[in-house]
């Protein structure tokens, strides 16, 4: 199912709102308009999709560098499209399947099933002065559903757990950033 630019630049202008209002320095939830349509074509295209070791083909990648494509323009810096995948474990285990630091600003976005995320600053040193108005971020956990965006600034730990079923993110790198 073809998606029209202008479906995936709903999206990405909600995602831009988001971080305007509430800054790039910290975790930012986005429900964007256009995630349904989004994530259901995203879905469609990523159809028997991978999990780690199962040795089958990645998704069609078209539509996932088409949106960083659109992003990038939008941000003026480039943007890389890039798939995780939760093999989920019985129950949704509370052991994290995912532990990585964010090299990049990253936008993660949930396109088939749900995971307990867990996001925070790695090495925050607390001596540090903020703007005033400002607090200090995370860690925070958050339960996100297919749908459901999190933008974390780059240099944060991201764990992911508690996937029950397997579960497929989209992960759109702002490798501009830093």
């Amino acid at each position: 199912m073809a998606l029209p630019d202008g479906q995936l630049d709903l999206f990405l202008s909600d995602v831009e709102l988001s971080l305007s209002a509430y800054g790039r320095d910290q975790v930012v939830v986005v429900w964007p308009r256009g995630a349904d349509l989004l994530v259901s074509s995203l879905a469609h295209a990523a159809a028997g999709t991978p999990v780690a070791g199962s040795g089958r083909r990645p998704p069609e990648p078209a539509l996932a560098t088409r949106l960083a494509e659109r992003f990038a323009v939008r941000l003026g810096a480039p943007v890389t499209a890039a798939w995780r995948a939760l093999a989920g474990q019985p129950g949704g285990g509370r052991t994290p399947e995912v532990v990585y630091r964010t090299e990049w600003d990253t936008l993660l976005l949930t396109v088939r099933g749900a995971l307990q995320l867990g996001v925070g600053p790695f090495d925050v040193d607390v001596h540090i002065r903020l703007p005033a108005g400002r607090e200090r971020t995370g860690p925070l956990s958050l339960r996100l559903r297919t749908g459901e965006a999190v933008y974390a600034p780059r240099g944060f730990m991201c764990e992911m757990s508690a996937a029950a079923a397997p579960t497929l993110l989209l992960e759109l790198t702002l490798t501009g950033t830093g």
